[in-house]
């Protein structure tokens, strides 16, 4: 991006003594008869079909939960979170990394005043805004680029995350806009993001067309062969 401060860019009862509750069975029993028991009479059993298998045990869908407000926060906590989620996607755990970033971001937007991030004449003014706000957006689009298989299933990056994580990012800019602080190079680069996120959901709508195209043209094979 080129666009200066200002300007827009494009793009979870006890029981009692055995003695009282069981009968005493030792005194009173009879003597049985020593008699030949003829096992032609004895009921026959049919052995009981074995159980049906378990099923198998459900993963646990993990969503991204919207980051709860924050009470305080600095620029060093929000760093770490940064640095926490380039970690997290390194070792392709997707799902953790956007929870993470999406933490810091909120912690930004909610503070932007307190950190200073509003206007030319903050008195805390310690770091460069423009590049601050630059490493924030190219964080999120890092990212959002990146295609390597999860580590595990649970850090899957669905259609469901990416939606939910469309609305927090319209949502972010909804608040920065008072400031002036959407989609200039200073700011949040709603634009830019919402495209990459929009981009990834295109592709697997893809993706699923043409897998669902192919088992329709499998199914159709086997049952008229080269009439097809």
């Amino acid at each position: 991006m080129t666009a200066k401060p200002g300007e827009p860019l494009s793009a979870t009862s006890s029981v009692g003594n055995l003695d009282e509750i069981l009968p005493d069975t030792t005194s009173s029993a009879e003597p049985i008869a020593n008699d030949t028991v003829n096992e032609s009479t004895l009921p026959t059993t049919t052995p009981l079909p074995p159980a049906p298998p378990a099923p198998p045990p459900q993963q646990p869908v993990t969503t991204i939960q919207p980051p709860s407000p924050t009470a305080t926060t600095n620029f060093e906590e929000i760093q770490k979170e940064l640095k926490a989620t380039l970690d997290h996607v390194e070792q392709r755990n997707m799902v953790s990394g956007f929870q993470t970033l999406s933490k810091a971001t909120n912690a930004v937007v909610d503070h932007c005043e307190q950190l200073g991030l509003t206007s030319d004449d903050h008195p805390f003014n310690a770091i460069d805004r423009e590049q601050f706000w630059a490493g924030l957006n190219n964080c999120w689009l890092y990212a959002l680029a990146q295609r390597q298989e999860p580590s595990c299933e649970m850090e899957r990056l669905t259609d469901q995350h990416l939606y939910g994580l469309r609305e927090m990012v319209v949502g972010w800019a909804d608040k920065l806009e008072r400031y002036g602080l959407v989609d200039y190079e200073m700011g949040w680069w709603e634009a830019d993001i919402l495209a990459a996120i929009d981009a990834i959901l295109a592709m697997n709508y893809a993706a699923a067309q043409a897998a669902a195209q192919a088992v329709v043209a499998q199914a159709a094979a086997a049952l008229f062969g080269d009439d097809v």
